[in-house]
């Protein structure tokens, strides 16, 4: 969001290919060579142990194959697929004829699912779903991996500009030209973008190509909802359907908002009730795949983040405070979570106007704080990630973690390109 007295407010699809075992492509051999399990056998019989293919020799099974996608004893061991089962090619469905190759395509996944077990899959692995994105106020589209904090690179990353085909400004912003204000991100990793125009766009986290969508701007539901925080959340715990959860409704972005959610498909507000908490500025929102929404509440003296009841709009359990609040005037503010964590990003203007942006952390389980980069070149005014994403993201901490905080974003770009 941004405050509207500056400035305006504000799968790739896992498919992997499978490859038919054969004598000169035996998988997981060991060494290539014939090994023996310890297992006794009697004559010169031949079984399948999961994609193991085994002979009997000398009195022992030994393994003669280990096929990378099917066994089958009948039909000489490796094979493509079992026979009388649908099997995946890449992003395709296929049957499998009765000599175990791949027979015809029955489906093919779309966007966002995969092929998995034979069917197609909500795509949670794919590329895409475990990043987080965010919106400026330049019209800038970025995808920001929290892994590559303290890198060369750094973990913004240019996705492309937007060209949305937005309306002007509503008229209680300063400018008549239309900018984003608030971004949610779909299980699909589709990027919606709130303007201040009041409309919404898809826009694709691989390109930043904008589709108008259905909503019917400024809707009078309970209340006039101009513009709002945006958040997507699953409807149950580890479920695969969600709903778009939106906060606010005040052009000014003040406290008086409401919590609402839009129903998929026909995209019409419903109205919950009031958010509750007494705040200097409305929440930005985000979600999770285990059904809890959150709300990033900012301030200059106090900031928090806390759960939203989806039934009421009023906050629960423990508030996870930013000490001291955010030190400054805010004039732009997101929100999303990542591996456990909650990103804020945030710019705020000193009493000289001038402004400064950057990106902090609080734990979700300890509630710990952390100001992890200053002096980023972007006003960030929406951000998403979506419900796919776990709420614990790899093996390992982000490489932050062991780094002196805060990064100087613009030093430390600056340092990477003298190298």
């Amino acid at each position: 969001m941004l405050r509207p007295t500056l400035a305006s407010f504000g799968t790739l699809l896992l498919g992997a290919s499978l490859f038919a075992c054969g004598p000169s492509a035996s998988g997981d051999d060991i060494g290539d060579t014939d090994a023996n399990t310890g297992q006794p056998c009697t004559g010169s019989g031949h079984q399948c142990v999961g994609v193991q293919y085994q002979e009997c020799r000398g009195g022992e099974w030994v393994v003669v194959e280990s096929c990378a996608t099917a066994c089958n004893a009948n039909l000489g061991g490796c094979v493509d697929c079992t026979p009388g089962q649908n099997a995946c090619q890449g992003a395709n469905v296929v049957s499998c004829n009765s000599d175990g190759t791949f027979g015809g395509v029955v489906e093919t996944c779309a966007a966002g699912s995969e092929c998995s077990g034979g069917a197609c899959q909500r795509a949670c692995s794919a590329d895409g779903v475990d990043l987080i994105y965010v919106v400026d106020d330049a019209n800038n589209l970025l995808s920001f991996d929290p892994r590559l904090v303290g890198s060369p690179a750094g973990p913004y990353h240019l996705i492309g500009r937007l060209s949305c085909p937005a309306g002007p400004a509503l008229p209680d912003f300063v400018t008549t030209t239309a900018t984003p204000f608030s971004m949610g991100v779909d299980r699909d990793a589709v990027a919606w973008v709130l303007y201040n125009s009041g409309e919404i766009f898809n826009v694709s986290t691989a390109n930043a190509a904008c589709t108008p969508t259905s909503f019917v701007k400024q809707q009078n539901v309970g209340r006039r909802w101009d513009v709002f925080g945006m958040g997507f959340v699953t409807d149950a715990a580890g479920g695969d359907t969600e709903k778009l959860w939106i906060g606010g409704g005040n052009a000014d972005a003040m406290v008086g908002g409401d919590l609402g959610y839009l129903t998929p498909g026909a995209l019409t507000v419903n109205r919950v009730g009031p958010l509750s908490a007494t705040v200097e500025y409305s929440p930005e929102l985000t979600g999770l795949g285990d059904a809890t929404l959150w709300g990033f509440y900012p301030g200059t003296s106090q900031a928090f983040v806390q759960q939203i009841d989806k039934a009421s709009g009023g906050g629960t359990g423990n508030r996870l405070s930013i000490p001291g609040g955010l030190g400054g005037t805010v004039t732009a503010w997101a929100f999303a979570q990542w591996g456990g964590k909650f990103y804020v990003f945030v710019t705020t203007s000193d009493i000289l106007g001038t402004e400064t942006s950057t990106v902090r952390t609080l734990d979700r389980a300890t509630g710990a704080y952390q100001q992890i980069l200053t002096n980023t070149p972007y006003r960030v005014v929406g951000a998403g990630v979506s419900t796919c994403a776990p709420v614990v993201i790899g093996r390992t901490p982000p490489a932050y973690e062991s780094m002196p905080l805060p990064i100087d974003y613009q030093a430390s770009i600056q340092a990477s390109v003298a190298q």
